[in-house]
This record gives C-alpha cells, structure tokens and sequence, in this order.
C-alpha cells in the first residue's frame, strides 16, 4: 500500500506512457479535462489499457466469494451472516485497483467464468450509453445467487489530478433460506494523473443492508482526520482506513419501497435495467455518501471518546506482525450507544483497511494474511461470439504485450501498438453507427452490431 493510503501503483513504464498521453491530450481538448469530461465520451489511446474487457476486470472484485459467501449461506444467525457479506464486499475492494484501463464493453458482450467449486458467473452488456452492466454468479447448490447491475460513470479532473469512478447501481445476495442482503458500493478516485505519486483510494460511503432482519451495516471510507483519529494521530493515518457501524435502524425510511434512486442511477427517463418484481427490495433506497458516512459518525461517537478498546493492530500491511490480531472468542469492546440517529440500536462497530484486515468490536473477520482469494477462470469451451475474450482490439493488444519488450524489438512492438490502435479506432466508429441505427427507423432491421456477427 501507499505510504499515503491506497493502494500504490508501481508500474514506472506504464505511468510515463499515461502521463505522456494524458499531456498530449491536455493540448488537443485542453478545458474538457478541467471541466470534469465524462470519462466514458473520451476516447483514449490503447496504450493506457490492458488486454481484457470491463467485464472480465469486474470480476477481480469477487475474489473472496467462493470463501465468505458459501460461509455466509451456511450461517443461521443474521448478524453473523451479514458481517461475512461484509467481509467478501471489503477484502475484494483492491481487487479494483489498477493503472491501466481495461477497454468498455460493447453492447451485448458476454463473459463467463468459474471457481473451483464450481460457482457459474454470467456477465452482460445491457446498455451503451449509460454503460450498463448484468451479472448473475450462482453456486452449484443453489446456496447462494449474487446478481445485480452497474452503471459505470467517471470523470477526468486535472484540478484534483485525479480520475473518480463509479459503479452505480445495485448488488445482490439471496441466499438458500430466502435471505437478501443487499449492496451499495463506494467510489473509486485514480490519484497522480500528471504528477505525484499513482494510487488508487476508494471513498465515501459503502452500505450493506439485510432486509429481511432490518439489519444495516454502514461502512465510512477514508473521511475527515477527526473521525479517524481514533487509529492515531490526525496525520499518520494512511487514507485505507475505514469505520463502520452494524445497527437496527429506527429511521422509517427503511421501512418502504422506494425505486426513485434505482431510477436516478440509471436512466431520468425510467429503469429499464432492473426489474422491479426480481429485485423486491423492500426497505431498499440508495442512500447518499453524506447520509452513510454521518451515520457513522453519529453511532460511533462514543467509541472514539474511548479509544483505548480499539486501537490500530501494529505492523499489519506495513510489516509481518500480528500483534493486532484478535482471535475469536476474545473479549469484546463494548458496542457504543448513539441516541438520535438513525443507528440509535447500535448492534456492534468495524474498523480496518480495505488493504489488510476488517474487525468487528476487536474480532477479525478477515485478514489477507490468512483468508483465501481465489480468481474465477474463464471458461476455455464453446466460447460464445459475444465473449469479451473474441474482442479484436483486446487480441490486437494481447500481441502487443506478447512482443519482447527488448531494444532490438522496438520497431516492431511499435507497429503493433499502431495496429491496436487502428482496431480500436474502428470498433469505437462501428459503435458510433450502430448507435444511429438503432435511434433511428432501420433499428427493427439490423441483424448486426458491428463487432459480433449475427447478432
């Protein structure tokens, strides 16, 4: 991790190239970048992305859920359950962080993938713009199913010198015995564009909500030094440090259907990407970053009058001790009590880092040390035409990087990154004009979107 917080980008070559790109981009767009241009109406040069589509990168983010989310679909107690969510949300979030940009799906791209227990993940392209993300993973016996959408929207801000990402929209558990829980997820903000160190920081507000026992669990990414000074002093503290609260809300807006912030995260014009009768989320409104992470100041206020119950485990990430460890078992702060807020039945408090560890009252939860990530693996047989893999700039890039990247080899990787380019060029036009065809009166006609045949 970063000295500073995050998680540290350490590829020198591959943040030359970037910012090399980035300054030559500034002189051809010039205030775009400063006006905050949405990253998605960009169109940036192949040498800034890796060989995969955004489908299959997503995938990254759920590398613990072979571990806790078959844990949490054999526990009976809610509240248990909803921490081990919590824990496959938290320990997958650096799964995310990368220098380079894996290229957008186009629509009607299909990923597919497997863990060795043999959980099935589907993803899909169900929009263009927005850019709009399905995916549905399902264990084997039906223990548990994870689904949900995304809407991916970004923005370019050199006035910060950062890119800040967002994936908005809904994820989903529903378990075997007819639990749901249900995920909102942070941003993510890409530090150092042109100058000072690349890290990647997640931000605001991450929320997790068990509607069936009206259990919440509100997680505060990197906020004010005041808040966070319970882990030390107000400037040693890296930013991947968190606080979170578990509670019974009193607030009634838990206790309705609410589908405007589905609607708002999507399309002004209505929600066409999620299914109201699938979703059922009774009690579900997406919630703003201020609200969680306010939330969380209020019902952990008495915690940080009392630091000497939570103190920050020694060594962890930035060394080999495990003096911070707490095994199961062990005794257990006494939870705060918060009258006034919506987290007024405080059930327990988290801390941790999305880059080592989460505790709940003292109690380790997860540990990268010990717990165990494991990747999804493509399917090698019967690929379909959609899958990302078949992508031809991806191909083109692939060969790119497949090429010595040794002096007497430098022609030629040149050239090849000038067929990348030119490939990536033609599918962004192909998408440009199928995207007039299908605002237009030939929609009903077409029978092909430019990139995958018969389609």
């Amino acid at each position: 991790g970063s000295s500073g917080g995050g998680v540290a980008i350490t590829d020198g070559d591959m943040a030359e190239r970037q910012k090399s790109f980035i300054a030559r981009t500034l002189r051809t767009v010039g205030s775009k970048f400063f006006e905050g241009k949405p990253l998605t109406e960009l169109s940036l040069h192949v040498s800034v992305f890796q060989p995969r589509s955004f489908l299959e990168k997503l995938v990254d983010d759920w590398d613990y859920g072979p571990y806790y989310l078959t844990r949490a679909a054999m526990e009976k107690n809610p509240l248990e359950r909803l921490k081990l969510v919590a824990a496959f949300v938290i320990a997958g979030l650096h799964g995310s962080a990368s220098l380079s940009k894996p290229f957008n799906p186009i629509l009607g791209e299909t990923y597919s993938a497997k863990w060795k227990d043999g959980t099935a993940v589907y993803l899909e392209q169900t929009n263009h713009h927005p850019p709009v993300t399905h995916w549905l993973v399902r264990h084997p016996e039906e223990l548990y199913t994870f689904m949900g959408f995304g809407m991916f929207s970004g923005k370019v801000n050199m006035l910060d010198n950062c890119v800040r990402t967002r994936r908005n929209g809904v994820n989903i558990v529903d378990f075997q015995d007819g639990g749901r829980v249900v995920i909102l997820m942070p941003y993510m903000a890409l530090r150092g564009l042109l100058f000072g160190e690349r890290r990647v920081e997640f931000l605001g507000g991450l929320s997790i909500y068990d509607q069936a026992n009206d259990i919440v669990a509100d997680f505060a990414l990197n906020v004010d030094p005041k808040f966070l000074g319970i882990f030390g002093g107000a400037n040693s503290k890296p930013t991947d440090y968190f606080r979170g609260v578990v509670y019974k809300p009193s607030s009634a807006k838990f206790q309705k259907m609410d589908f405007s912030g589905l609607t708002a995260a999507t399309d002004k014009k209505g929600s066409p990407y999620m299914n109201e009768s699938v979703l059922d989320t009774k009690g579900l409104e997406l919630r703003t970053d201020y609200d969680i992470v306010n939330t969380v100041k209020a019902a952990t206020k008495e915690a940080d009058k009392k630091p000497s119950g939570l103190s920050r485990p020694s060594g962890l990430f930035r060394g080999t001790s495990k003096s911070g460890s707490v095994a199961k078992g062990a005794s257990k702060a006494a939870p705060p009590k918060s009258k006034g807020t919506d987290a007024s039945r405080v059930l327990c408090v988290a801390q941790g880092t999305y880059l080592g560890y989460l505790d709940f009252d003292q109690e380790r939860y997860w540990d990268i040390r010990d717990c165990p990530a494991e990747r999804a693996q493509p399917e090698a047989d019967d690929l379909l035409p959609t899958d990302a893999r078949m992508r031809r700039d991806v191909k083109a890039l692939q060969a790119v990087l497949d090429c010595s990247d040794t002096p007497e080899y430098k022609e030629e990787r040149e050239k090849l990154f000038d067929k990348a380019q030119v490939v990536k060029e033609e599918l962004e036009k192909r998408q440009r004009s199928d995207k007039k065809l299908r605002e237009g009166p030939e929609k009903a006609s077409i029978k092909n979107n430019g990139f995958f045949p018969n389609q």
